[in-house]
């Protein structure tokens, strides 16, 4: 098991060194496999909002179940609306996706909800998770909160690419966010994960975002994308989840067991 990761700088470890952070996606809205996944050892859950059914008040709970595993609760919301960027952070996020974010002005606008000034123009309140329960000095926890909370812009079309730079030099946008499946069906490869044309764009935004000083993440299976992803400098990777893998096991397990049929004793 690994101990909470409580230090302000999630990519670096406390020898200050750069660190990639390693998760899996939860879908299911169990706290008990939030709570596992981090005493296994993995850095981060993601939280699923946009294509999920859990309503902020399960994703808070969700939140504690991950902390209280060691690892980092990342929360992928619906979209950039003002309400679902802070209530992402004020019910626990560290890190925060935003799916869909084609230009500048949208992740301006991230970072206008999602950033305390100077950076942003987040709504004042001390009494949430994410701001420490009012516990501290206002000055403090604002501060605090700026310093702890990342905001990644998901790259998902092919407009996205086509503005990657000016989306990476957004000040206060932590990075950008690979979304394999939908930027497929931008390129016309639907689907197509594996397609080479697909992976050599994923993994030169990564490497053009990183040459910019943002953080790079990505979803994918162990596999040809994932391999590029790292090699390009991907620091935030996710790879599988609770529903796949069990889907998996249990279809594993159903087929050892045969076909069902009544044999003669």
């Amino acid at each position: 098991m690994t101990g909470a990761i409580d230090t302000d700088d999630l990519f670096r470890d406390e020898r200050n060194h750069p660190r990639v952070l390693r998760g899996v996606t939860l879908i299911s809205g169990s706290t008990r496999l939030a709570e596992l996944a981090g005493r296994i050892g993995f850095d981060t859950v993601w939280i699923e909002v946009e294509h999920g059914p859990a309503g902020f008040g399960e994703v808070e709970m969700l939140c504690m179940a991950t902390e209280a595993g060691g690892a980092v609760p990342t929360v992928r919301i619906p979209d950039a609306q003002r309400c679902h960027v802070l209530r992402a952070l004020e019910v626990g996020a560290r890190i925060v996706l935003v799916p869909m974010v084609n230009d500048a002005a949208t992740a301006r606008q991230i970072v206008e909800h999602g950033k305390f000034p100077p950076l942003g123009a987040r709504g004042y309140n001390t009494r949430s998770r994410g701001v420490g329960y009012g516990l501290m000095d206002t000055e403090t926890a604002f501060r605090r909160a700026n310093e702890r909370t990342y905001l990644f812009a998901q790259v998902e079309t092919t407009r996205a690419v086509e503005n990657l730079e000016d989306i990476c030099r957004v000040e206060g946008l932590a990075g950008i966010f690979i979304g394999p499946g939908d930027l497929s069906v931008s390129l016309g490869r639907t689907g197509k994960l594996g397609d080479p044309e697909l992976i050599r764009i994923a993994a030169d935004c990564i490497r053009r975002a990183r040459g910019l000083g943002k953080h790079a993440g990505i979803l994918a299976e162990p596999g040809p994308m994932l391999d590029a992803a790292r090699a390009a400098g991907a620091d935030l990777i996710f790879c599988g989840g609770d529903v796949s893998t069990v889907a998996k096991a249990w279809s594993d397990l159903l087929s050892s067991l045969g076909t069902g049929e009544v044999t003669s004793a």
